[in-house]
């Protein structure tokens, strides 16, 4: 295989591995949407919030990791379309 035809055998390899890391992280984003909806409906009948601070931090980290996944899969794709 040349060197190039390895290059984009890692890109294409990165791309998967990114698709497959996007994927568990919108796992990651409902179960935590749906943790939230409980939490926040049993909190209704709860003097204080049930939803921990925590919880809504790792939601927003979460998404900002979405965000920085979409951006490397974008400028795999960048590389691999200018070979």
């Amino acid at each position: 295989m040349s060197e190039l035809g390895e290059i984009r055998a890692v890109l294409a390899g990165a791309a998967e591995q990114m698709v497959e890391a996007y994927q568990h992280a919108g796992v990651a984003r409902a179960r935590i949407a749906d943790a939230v909806a409980v939490l926040s409906d049993l909190g209704e009948q709860h003097s204080e919030p049930l939803v921990p601070v925590e919880l809504r931090r790792a939601a927003e980290e979460l998404e900002r990791g979405l965000g920085l996944i979409s951006t490397g899969a974008a400028a795999v794709s960048d590389i691999n379309a200018r070979l």
